[in-house]
């Protein structure tokens, strides 16, 4: 039994892992810059336009990308392989980049955030599903999709690093940044992406051939006889077993929406902190908010995605099992309550309501980085995991499209949350932020036995 179980990543496994990393890669190289090239001059290699007027086209690109899986998935539990979507995703994000590097206009920047979109649409969720598909022990999911998460990360963190130093530097012209060539180069790397899992289909255990409403066994073959298979599609009623897992997966993903709303105060509120209250600087070397918060946390998730991946793989071979999602989700909480509480500290260290000139060490974003860090690691590639295991298989796909569309209603919510709670000052934000993350840790506590009733067989 041992043996088998360090037999348990097949290689098509590291190949759809690897393409997460070439995606992620051109999505965090663009992502982070988006706003700077709309607000910049167009003598400066930007577009112009007011900041007021840029903030909510470039959460657009966040929005759509999370909202957008949904639409994918239901195409591919009904219609569509899903490998063939994954290519398909890589060209139409490649060519959206494309339209981003000739971009003159707000009307082709929205282009390029729609192309992007439709691509992710066909790409993320698929991609998930079809390693879900490729495993029969249950118990390896949640290190399985831990390990994958390291791969999000390392795109993530070399994409931001990298190509923040392009545009300032190599892909400069003057004063004109490179923004659009950043965008080009980001284009080209996900088409790359594409190619490569492209050429591996033959390693995909014969995984995403069928539209998902075909059940299939880890090696892709249809499970059950031909004429039956009819009674597998999605028009098939679902059992009181099936009705409740995916009522657990829509509570959870409830929850989501309010870890990612105190998650992403990260892109906003404390970007803006950190900018003007916080001392960045190293020697002669001067951090930037982003290398506080996107690139350390981007690292930190390499490393703990792969720390924590043994740990559940661990703990799965305790007699009692591994802890269950909800377990983990209650953790998370927890550790990003803590994550609120250090700045908390921090800010009354600096002064509450103290003048901008009196900085804040950098450590403690350091510190907060770590806490929710955890929390996420907690969180985030475990419920891909949470979904595979439970979502009746006709709806994979669609099942992992409303996970991610917790972060959709999140990210839009988000500059809602931030029109009441500026007024509130900075460390009432950090309050209550804490507040409402040691709450729901407490709920979810509670919560833990009815909701693992309804993931029962």
């Amino acid at each position: 039994m041992e043996a088998t179980k360090k037999k348990t990543y097949p290689l098509g496994y590291w190949i759809c892992c690897l393409t997460y990393t070439f995606e992620r890669f051109a999505f965090y190289g663009s992502k982070p810059l988006l706003v700077l090239f709309l607000t910049k001059s167009v003598a400066e290699g930007g577009i112009g336009i007011d900041p007021v007027d840029a903030a909510p086209i470039a959460a657009l690109l966040t929005s759509l990308t999370y909202l957008a899986p949904i639409v994918g998935g239901w195409i591919c539990d009904r219609w569509f392989g899903a490998r063939y979507a994954v290519t398909l995703g890589c060209v139409l994000m490649g060519l959206g980049y494309f339209i981003g590097w000739k971009s003159t206009s707000v009307a082709m920047v929205y282009a390029m955030i729609i192309v992007v979109s439709v691509g992710t649409a066909f790409f993320k969720g698929n991609l998930a599903a079809i390693i879900g598909r490729m495993f029969d022990d249950k118990d390896v999911l949640d290190a399985a999709f831990s390990i994958q998460y390291s791969f999000v990360n390392i795109g993530s963190f070399f994409g931001s690093m990298i190509c923040g130093i392009l545009y300032l530097n190599q892909f400069a012209n003057g004063e004109e940044l490179g923004f659009r060539t950043v965008f080009l180069f980001c284009g080209v790397l996900v088409i790359v992406g594409g190619v490569f899992f492209t050429l591996c289909y033959g390693f995909l255990q014969g995984q995403g051939k069928l539209p998902f409403k075909y059940l299939t066994d880890t090696q892709g073959n249809v499970i059950g006889e031909a004429k039956k298979e009819k009674a597998e599609k999605s028009t098939a009623p679902l059992t009181v077993v099936e009705k409740n897992h995916v009522l657990a997966i829509i509570l959870v993903s409830l929850f989501s929406v309010i870890f990612w709303l105190a998650y992403y105060q990260q892109d906003i509120f404390l970007t803006l902190y950190i900018e003007e209250k916080v001392m960045r600087n190293i020697g002669s070397f001067t951090l930037s908010p982003v290398h506080l918060t996107t690139t350390w946390n981007g690292l930190l998730c390499i490393f703990m995605s792969l720390a924590f991946a043994k740990l559940w793989a661990t703990l799965a071979k305790r007699p009692q099992g591994d802890l269950s999602m909800f377990h983990k989700v209650t953790l998370s909480f927890v550790f990003l309550g803590l994550s609120y509480a250090s700045l908390m500290v921090m800010e009354l260290l600096r002064g509450v309501g103290a003048p901008d000139s009196q900085k804040a060490h950098f450590l403690w974003i350091v510190i907060f980085g770590i806490f929710i860090t955890i929390g996420e690691i907690c969180f985030s590639p475990l419920g891909n995991s949470f979904v595979s295991k439970f979502a009746p298989k006709k709806y994979l796909s669609l099942l992992m499209g409303v996970w991610t569309a917790a972060t959709f209603v999140a990210s839009q919510l988000n500059g809602q949350v931030m029109k009441l709670v500026q007024k509130l000052g900075d460390f009432n934000i950090m309050v209550a932020f804490a507040i409402i993350s040691f709450a729901c840790a407490v709920i979810m506590f509670f919560l833990i036995k009815p909701l693992n009733k309804l993931t029962e067989e």
